[in-house]
């Protein structure tokens, strides 16, 4: 792929831009202890995450006996905010790819409610890199829908050949390519390879630093 001129730039959050794996696993976890249910190792919620909370509640209790999605759903939405940044780190050279493009406009576009993005960004003092923040709950329809993205075009007067979507999952790749933007996907996020190589990204980096050597 020769370096291709943008001018948005949209992010993915977890698996992305974030490490937040141990956070949000923890949360899980002490969610389905409240249950009363069996805990699970951190390879299988990483398997979960990126599809909103609900999926991910809803694949953590699986084959349970415990039915009550709403509450589980509660239940890690009290976890996880009591927990948001134990752990949570910026993945590298994260900050140095926002600063680099700060002359571009920079959004994230995450199923993670937009509360959660921003206190953890806020923490991070990142919050004011971006000129946009669209959580699973800031529009009506997650991820593959387009239509955060489709927004977020509108919103900045962008043609979809001028933005990219970096993202770490074929839910990121499915969602760039049905609002006709370029799609990057990220070799160290959470999702599975094989699912990734398959949804035919338009290019794939090791580290964020990287970027810097396919748009300006």
């Amino acid at each position: 792929m020769n370096k291709q001129k943008i001018s948005l730039i949209v992010y993915d959050f977890d698996g992305t831009l974030v490490d937040t794996l141990f956070d949000i696993a923890d949360a899980v976890n002490l969610s389905l202890k409240e249950l009363g249910l069996r805990t699970l190792d951190r390879e299988t919620i990483r398997k979960y995450v990126g599809k909103g909370v609900e999926r991910l509640m809803a694949q953590s209790i699986d084959d349970t006996d415990c039915t009550d999605l709403s509450l589980a759903v509660e239940l890690f939405r009290k976890n996880y905010s009591k927990n948001l940044m134990n752990h949570t780190r910026f993945y590298p050279f994260g900050r140095e790819i926002l600063d680099h493009f700060h002359d571009k406009k920079q959004a994230i576009c995450s199923n993670k409610p937009e509360d959660f993005v921003r206190r953890i960004l806020e923490s991070l003092k990142s919050l004011d890199r971006f000129d946009a923040i669209l959580g699973g709950d800031s529009v009506k329809s997650k991820k593959p829908d387009p239509e955060g993205l489709l927004h977020l075009l509108d919103r900045f007067q962008c043609s979809p050949e001028m933005a990219v979507l970096v993202g770490d999952s074929p839910v990121d790749i499915e969602t760039g390519k049905r609002a006709g933007v370029y799609t990057c996907v990220v070799n160290y996020g959470f999702g599975d390879p094989k699912e990734i190589a398959s949804a035919g990204p338009d290019c794939s980096i090791d580290h964020l630093s990287e970027l810097k050597d396919l748009f300006y």
